[in-house]
């Protein structure tokens, strides 16, 4: 069978390999000009690693002087969201703030701040290891077949979906284990460790629950031994036998209501996907839908970078300047990441942009049983550039929830996510939580470099020689470039509650999560200042941009990605291993309490 893996995983690799090259050339003839000036900015459709090439590529180009840097720099063209994208001009004056009080209050019963971390992470890391095997499973490569197969088949239980995973996994690991595949590789082996973790539990459940039972069956027999000594007692005082086992205080005895309700909550449908777009996966935005019934959620996950247009859309990072959704004038507007923004509203072929398709399966859900619309709540999640999405799809939901008619607030928890907009933007957001439409966790590991990424907008096209990309390569060319000659319209700006997870308790503090507010210069001070002094990971900023200069000085290209430890910093495996570590620090908190201490408290 392990021959037999290894003959279907090198022939899956080969025709991958061959197919990507068609869709290369595919994409690069139906992309628009502002995506061709990246086009050559990866080779090859296949998830890439941080390091590598692109570091070398980076090592290439990244040496040239702040003023070289300057004069590439040029100002965006504006764009809107209807007509010609540059027919728009940029945002005017910043508009005065309209500030609510922060204040959540509802019926719904939202989990703990962990529980939504970790269940959110959990399953912006399933994605990557569900779109791979669903596209084995279109080409033919399984295990087993006959059962592996119903991995195709909607909807489909989160169990189901992890016990093929798990009969899987070593026909996945081998194919992904080629170099090629560090985030989707990362997010199996956490996706394996949960299940184990997870089944380990149940059995520690199981046998507690089984000596507990013995325990009570021996007390009970000691009792009904105490009741039979006293029989004739019992009988002499005109005590019926009714009466001594179905009556008094015998007759009040747990009926086991406890026990059933916890069974009846076990028994509860399980939790279901419902949608898996991934028939194209190597030239769209993948994303699941899932329902809990028990959280009472619905949850859309859209995932992280993998292929060669992923990764040019992270590229993307000129500035694109639309009407801010969630006002009435049209002469307000916002800056978002042009590769972000065209990914999730672009339309092609006559099809519904990706917003449009998945806001139709998520009305099309609540609708479907009433019970949903009053008593659910939805919830986006996604690692890397999936949590940029989320980010995103967060933001025009909650501008337009009466629209849809979804139920408020809207939940985004945020994985390794990017920066997705300018100041305005931000300030935008910031409004829609402070109204109770939107919640963001943002969750972080120190010195993640994507995370700190990307700093100001540019309109330069990448170096036609840096043909392996990535986020960490193109961190160097652009985060120490002097930010005093950008417009303040062209810097990118955090949002949300940041969970900023360590791996180590610094000297400074007893905990190794941090807790801050994103928006809290925008509340205290109004505007941010042009320096970049007042971002919330500075330090984290400068610290990576040094280390990766300082690699690049002392080492070969060749042996840098091994060498750069803050590239792992990203993968799933990272945030599985850091935020488990953190549940004590965080015990007892909420989101919606943490947005009354650090944002309600500022705007008093």
């Amino acid at each position: 069978m392990k021959l037999l893996n290894s003959v279907k995983a090198a022939s899956f690799r080969k025709s991958k390999s061959k197919k990507g090259s068609k869709q290369e050339d595919s994409i690069g003839q139906s992309e628009s000009t502002s995506t061709q000036t990246h086009a050559a900015a990866s080779s090859s459709a296949t998830d890439y690693d941080l390091g590598g090439a692109a570091v070398a590529s980076a090592s290439a180009h990244g040496s040239r002087s702040e003023d070289a840097s300057s004069r590439d720099f040029q100002k965006q063209e504006s764009r809107g969201a209807d007509g010609d994208p540059r027919n728009v001009r940029k945002e005017s004056a910043l508009r005065p703030l309209q500030l609510g009080s922060f204040n959540f209050s509802t019926s719904y019963a939202f989990p703990s701040l962990f529980s939504e971390a970790s269940s959110m992470l959990n399953f912006s890391l399933l994605i990557y290891t569900l779109s791979e095997l669903r596209e084995l499973a279109r080409n033919g490569v399984l295990s087993d077949p006959t059962k592996s197969l119903r991995i195709l088949q909607m909807p489909l239980p989160i169990e189901t979906a992890f016990n093929i995973i798990e009969a899987e996994a070593d026909m996945l690991q081998e194919i992904l284990n080629d170099g090629k595949h560090g985030a989707t590789l990362s997010a199996l082996r956490c996706v394996l460790k949960a299940q184990k973790l997870k089944k380990e539990d149940e059995a520690k459940k199981q046998e507690d629950k089984v000596a507990a039972i013995a325990k009570d069956s021996k007390e009970n027999q000691s009792l009904f031994s105490g009741w039979v000594d006293s029989w004739n007692g019992c009988l002499a005082g005109g005590f019926s036998f009714d009466e001594i086992f179905c009556g008094g205080d015998l007759g009040s005895v747990d009926n086991g209501n406890k026990h059933a309700t916890e069974s009846e909550k076990d028994n509860i449908e399980s939790s279901m996907i419902y949608i898996i777009e991934d028939s194209r996966c190597n030239e769209e935005l993948v994303y699941a839908i899932g329902v809990n019934p028990i959280e009472e959620r619905i949850s859309v996950v859209f995932r992280g970078s993998v292929t060669k247009l992923d990764f040019m859309t992270e590229a993307n990072i000129d500035m694109i300047h639309v009407p801010e959704p969630s006002v009435s004038t049209r002469n307000s507007m916002i800056g978002i990441h042009q590769g972000f923004y065209e990914y999730l509203f672009s339309s092609k072929r006559g099809k519904p942009s990706k917003y449009d398709e998945v806001m139709g399966h998520v009305q099309k859900l609540f609708r479907q049983d009433p019970n949903r619309l009053r008593h659910y709540k939805l919830y986006l999640t996604g690692h890397g550039l999936g949590g940029a999405i989320a980010t995103l799809f967060g933001y025009y939901c909650a501008s337009s929830g009466s629209k849809h008619q979804l139920p408020l607030p809207i939940t985004i928890v945020s994985v390794a996510s990017p920066r997705v907009g300018n100041l305005a933007f931000a300030r935008s957001f910031t409004e829609l939580e402070s109204r109770a439409s939107l919640r963001h966790l943002r969750i972080a590991n120190h010195k993640d470099p994507v995370t700190l990424r990307p700093v100001f907008s540019s309109q330069r096209a990448l170096p036609l020689g840096m043909k392996n990309f990535s986020p960490l390569g193109y961190l160097l060319t652009k985060s120490s470039d002097n930010i005093d000659n950008i417009e303040d319209n062209e810097l990118f700006h955090h949002t949300g509650m940041k969970m900023k997870l360590r791996n180590e308790i610094p000297p400074t503090t007893s905990q190794r999560c941090e807790m801050s507010y994103s928006g809290e210069n925008i509340l205290s001070r109004g505007l941010l200042t042009r320096s970049i002094s007042h971002f919330d990971d500075k330090e984290d900023l400068e610290s990576v941009t040094e280390e990766l200069k300082r690699s690049l000085f002392n080492k070969s290209t060749a042996a840098l990605a091994q060498d750069y430890a803050m590239v792992s910093y990203h993968y799933g495996e990272a945030y599985a291993e850091r935020l488990p570590l953190v549940e004590t620090d965080v015990s007892g908190l909420s989101l919606n309490q943490l947005y009354q201490e650090k944002a309600c408290q500022v705007n008093r």
